[in-house]
């Protein structure tokens, strides 16, 4: 719930940004985040831990952190003396063009990882990052919600595009998702559909929609809500035995 609570309140934050540039300016950007990063760190993992990565008057970050960040945004380039002193500041480049961004949205239609249903809340994600020499163009960019960009980047999952366009999204053991289900998932699902129908059950897409606003269900909290009812249920039972006994 910690986490949900801090999405939530990043989901605000960047509601409430993108509106206020909306009302300033049409070519104003949503929001600004100033991270200072060693060029050679987005292209080469055996620099040397002093070289800088950190936010402005801030933390430092991870390197795939900001990788994330350049997968999709503004960026500048700026270069420092040895003393940290500016030399000379380039011209703020967008790393996914507004055209680009339309074909992929629409190609895309919202997050692509496997078995997500995500429209809103996007990222454009580089499969091979342009610091790597990935270029910006369409064949080499898929869509992710945040949640799924995070775990690409930073949570061991890895994407990949074959030659013949298809995107291939594997766990962090390697394993292709699309094949990670085990045989005997497979057979117990087949089971409970078996035992709906048997019962007069019918589940189709719409069955786990909510009743009130139509977001969708959470099903963290429906599962943790069915654990709690259970432990209360196994309580009173445990209550009366005791009472019988007595």
């Amino acid at each position: 719930f910690g986490a949900k609570r801090a999405d939530a309140l990043r989901v605000i934050a960047e509601h409430y940004l993108g509106c206020a540039a909306e009302q300033a300016s049409a070519s104003s950007d949503r929001y600004q985040v100033v991270v200072h990063i060693d060029q050679r760190l987005l292209s080469d993992e055996a620099v040397s831990d002093k070289a800088q990565c950190e936010i402005e008057d801030g933390p430092r970050l991870a390197v795939e952190t900001a990788r994330r960040l350049a997968c999709d945004g503004a960026l500048v380039g700026l270069v420092e003396s040895a003393d940290g002193e500016p030399l000379n500041v380039g011209r703020k480049t967008r790393a996914i063009p507004p055209t680009i961004k339309r074909a992929l949205k629409a190609r895309d239609g919202g997050c692509r990882f496997p078995g997500c249903t995500h429209t809103r809340f996007t990222e454009g994600h580089h499969v091979e990052h342009w610091a790597d020499g990935g270029e910006t163009k369409l064949d080499n960019l898929i869509t992710l919600c945040h949640h799924h960009h995070h775990l690409i980047h930073e949570g061991g999952f890895g994407l990949t595009r074959t030659d013949d366009g298809l995107f291939v999204f594997t766990r962090p053991d390697g394993q292709r998702l699309a094949d990670a289900i085990p045989i005997e998932k497979c057979f117990r699902r087949n089971m409970v559909a078996k035992t709906n129908a048997e019962r007069g059950i019918a589940i189709d897409a719409r069955s786990v929609d909510t009743r009130w606003t139509g977001e969708r269900m959470d099903y963290s909290l429906a599962i943790e809500a069915l654990l709690v009812a259970k432990r209360r249920a196994e309580a009173q039972a445990h209550a009366a035995r005791g009472e019988q006994q007595d």
